[in-house]
């Protein structure tokens, strides 16, 4: 008997990430490719129908049928059309592009689309560490910081499909010089958390970090500021807290703002670990009310990057109504 298998595909900055999953959020196949290094949103969409057709050769291979396919994209999203409606600054180039009807072109089958931050979301509420919470709020922190919100157990997407986007909360207002306004994801992602370390070390370089970068800083990547912890480096610990700090703070806010019962963080900046999830924890204890923190919790992200496709491949079982 055929058996019915769940497709996605989740579009990031550095890798486009697609997988089949089963009814309960089993992993049947994944993989990733490198996302197009040209500025051309006609590139990166020939990627993503070469995935597309990848996954149903995989389930074909599998035995499996697919109905349709879900796909989690950067910015907001209008999940009725299907446009890419933006910001996306590390795809600048991706805003306004027609995905939906495009792809169901290109692969013969129903295509859902939504942010991909909310796949994540979507994810970990149905399968992970959100599972039996109503009121969640999820981010991921890599390349960018994404986020999704459950409100009552649905999805909460906004007015406009743009609720949720945390790294977009300004955190350093530039009153007089509005150039030097801040956003969260400019001081605690991925690549600003490897900036701060430059700029810190740059005359005091350790031993560990030497060796990992072979003593040019411009080699440095964030996994290799988690590894030179892991190899007893006593200065990057300090930049990790600090940027866990601030992100706790910001947490706070939409802790008295959202009240919610759990915060799920995931991405490759708290799968690094040196105790960041902890920090965040401890600040947002901290700094929020005290009634708003009475039954938080505040955990990693269990699904890991398989988040996004995951919850972009389940998109078809849960499609809004146009009303």
């Amino acid at each position: 008997m055929t058996k019915q298998l769940f497709a996605g595909i989740d579009i990031g900055a550095t890798n486009i990430k697609f997988g089949l999953v089963d009814a309960d959020g089993d992993i049947a196949f994944r993989d990733q490719t490198s996302t197009p290094k040209e500025d051309s949103a006609e590139k990166l969409f020939d990627k993503i129908v070469l995935c597309g057709e990848r996954l149903l050769v995989e389930a074909d291979e599998l035995e499996g049928e697919v109905r349709w396919i879900g796909v989690g994209s950067p910015g907001a999203v209008d999940i009725f059309t299907g446009m890419i409606l933006g910001p996306c600054p590390n795809i600048p180039y991706w805003v306004g592009f027609h995905l939906r009807n495009r792809l169901e072109e290109r692969l013969n089958l129903p295509i859902f689309v939504d942010n991909d931050a909310n796949c994540a979301a979507m994810a970990e509420h149905r399968f992970g560490a959100g599972k039996g919470y109503k009121n969640i709020i999820c981010m991921t922190i890599g390349t960018g910081i994404g986020g999704g919100l459950i409100l009552n157990g649905r999805l909460f997407r906004g007015a406009d499909y743009s609720a949720g986007e945390i790294g977009h909360m300004v955190i350093a207002e530039g009153y007089e010089e509005p150039e030097k306004t801040r956003i969260l994801e400019s001081i605690v992602s991925a690549p600003a958390i490897v900036a701060r370390v430059k700029e810190k070390l740059a005359n005091q370089v350790s031993p560990a970090l030497q060796s990992l970068t072979k003593s040019d800083l411009d080699n440095l990547t964030i996994r290799k500021v988690f590894a030179a912890i892991r190899k007893g480096d006593r200065l990057v610990p300090a930049i990790i807290r600090e940027k866990a700090r601030i992100l706790g703070v910001a947490l706070a806010s939409l802790v008295n703002v959202l009240d919610p019962e759990i915060i799920v963080l995931g991405g490759g900046v708290v799968e690094g670990g040196a105790a960041f999830v902890d920090i965040v924890r401890d600040t947002i204890m901290a700094s929020a009310l005290p009634i708003a923190t009475k039954s938080l919790k505040v955990t990693p992200a269990k699904l890991g990057n398989a988040a996004g496709f995951i919850g972009a491949a389940l998109l078809g079982l849960d499609e809004p109504a146009s009303d």
